[in-house]
């Protein structure tokens, strides 16, 4: 495998685990629920916030977190 395949297999790679979960803010019973969503858009909850802002700045710092990762 030559330094250019692999390196796009890395890519490959990192972009199917970036595209499994992802973490998504929802308002449920008066707060912000924040959940990870697989890519089958299965769904858990992971906190309740009382503050939109709060929850997407979360989900949006947990989204990074995972991209980084990978």
């Amino acid at each position: 495998m030559s330094p250019e395949e692999y390196a796009e297999a890395l890519e490959e790679e990192r972009r199917v685990r970036n595209d499994r979960a992802r973490y998504e803010v929802r308002e449920e019973h008066g707060g912000w629920l924040l959940s990870r969503c697989n890519g089958a858009r299965q769904s858990w909850g992971v906190t309740r916030y009382v503050n939109q802002e709060t929850a997407e700045l979360a989900a949006g710092i947990l989204n990074r977190l995972k991209e980084d990762e990978a």
